[in-house]
């Protein structure tokens, strides 16, 4: 008998705590902050792209160049003949630990376009890429990057290539000179 009375006694605790929390909710509908939640999130993601791309006091100002990057990224439903400009920018960051500072590395392939062989569609590549190295007098950077059709959002036909870039970088500056870029298959 005396189970029953704690059991009785816990459910209506229960069941009062889950009507004074159903008359309590004045906030928003749960679509309403799956909406907001969507705004800040884009929202944020501009304003961080935003300040990471912005001079510092600490970091130095981004050295920009320009590449021409073309090639063939094979596969089905058709290969795709890709030609356009890369944006490489480039900055030093310094290291509070070790002293040394990093290249940190942005490479932004929205300039490249590509051409399907066989139906001749037109294709996309998605944002920059962030990349940060230890400083050295030459690099070689692989970076793997998402394509689709034109004019899709990318989520059912992305498919994926590689751009290669091979650049030298002024160890007091952090400025990129001798840049060349390719694109071809993904080994993924």
């Amino acid at each position: 008998m005396k189970n029953r009375r704690a059991l009785l006694k816990g459910g209506i605790v229960a069941a009062a705590a889950f009507a004074a929390g159903g008359a309590l909710w004045v906030g928003q509908a749960p679509a309403q902050v799956a909406a907001t939640a969507a705004q800040s999130d884009a929202t944020a993601s501009t304003s961080l792209t935003s300040a990471m791309m912005a001079p510092s006091a600490v970091m130095r100002p981004w050295n920009t160049s320009l590449v021409a990057v073309s090639g063939i990224v094979s596969g089905t439903p058709e290969s795709v003949s890709f030609s356009g400009t890369a944006k490489v920018a480039t900055r030093l960051a310094p290291d509070p630990d070790f002293g040394s500072p990093s290249l940190v590395v942005t490479i932004d392939l929205t300039g490249i376009s590509g051409v399907g062989s066989s139906t001749r569609t037109k294709y996309s590549i998605g944002g920059p890429e962030i990349v940060q190295k230890r400083l050295a007098p030459s690099y070689v950077v692989d970076i793997t990057f998402p394509f689709y059709k034109s004019g899709t959002n990318g989520t059912s036909d992305a498919r994926s290539g590689q751009a290669s870039f091979s650049f030298n970088v002024d160890s007091a500056t952090g400025a990129v000179s001798s840049a060349i870029g390719s694109i071809a298959s993904s080994p993924l």
